[in-house]
């Protein structure tokens, strides 16, 4: 099924201010003049125009224009901090969407990686997290059944660091991340919403807890519309 047309604009000039032909504070052609560019109603360009605003990347100033705005919410990768809890205390509404959950035993990679046996138990959890309702990231999430025995699908339709924390008593010690740039495949574009081959940022994490125990490997594929990681590089030491 084709996406609506409206939908399909909005993406068109997401791609020009991701690729920088489309700066901060540049002005859009008017509602006219895109109608005319892509040869659509004035209602269409205008909900193209509404889910952009929607998203944080334009503002409609009225009687001035509609500028590229692009302020995404900021992701700080020295604070370790929930999905939830990172939006939510940026006054937007984080959501989440569980489509896969179930154990399984743990392939070598994955066991490699939580620093446990081949063939050891493991939950496999796919979750889509939202932004005010558009898909931001997709998590491939690999958690031990020996830590979470309890653990559930509406457990990771909620805060997963608040039922480890609060719920199970596991203090969280640190998390090691690599941030890498790539390309959508056909799966990662479906589930969020953009097309194959669309740029998107690929975040492979392994989180342990005080007590040494990994008790999380995941993938995560970011969007980066609504979401950036923001890095403070300090010199020497005090």
């Amino acid at each position: 099924m084709s996406k609506p047309l409206y939908r399909q604009i909005a993406e068109t000039i997401e791609k020009k201010i991701r690729s920088g032909e489309l700066n901060v504070e540049d002005v859009l052609p008017t509602e006219h003049s895109l109608q005319d560019i892509y040869n659509v109603s004035r209602v269409t360009v205008r909900k193209a125009l509404e889910l952009l605003e929607k998203q944080g990347l334009l503002e409609r100033i009225k009687g001035s224009g509609t500028y590229v705005k692009c302020n995404s919410d900021k992701h700080d990768a020295f604070q370790l901090k929930g999905f939830d809890e990172n939006i939510t205390s940026q006054g937007r509404i984080s959501g989440t969407k569980v489509i896969h959950f179930q154990l399984e035993q743990a392939q070598p990679v994955i066991a490699d990686n939580l620093k446990i046996g081949i063939g050891t138990q493991v939950y496999s959890i796919v979750r889509i997290r939202t932004i005010d309702d558009e898909p931001e990231i997709l998590e491939q999430s690999y958690m031990p059944l020996s830590l979470f025995t309890d653990l559930s699908v509406k457990v990771m339709q909620t805060s997963k660091y608040h039922y480890i924390e609060k719920q199970k008593g596991y203090q969280i010690s640190h998390s090691k991340q690599d941030l890498k740039p790539v390309l959508a495949t056909s799966i990662v574009a479906k589930h969020l919403n953009i097309e194959t081959n669309y740029p998107v940022l690929r975040l492979r994490s392994t989180s342990e807890l005080v007590s040494g125990e990994i008790f999380e490997y995941s993938i995560q594929y970011l969007r980066g519309f609504q979401y950036r990681f923001e890095y403070i590089a300090r010199r020497g030491l005090e």
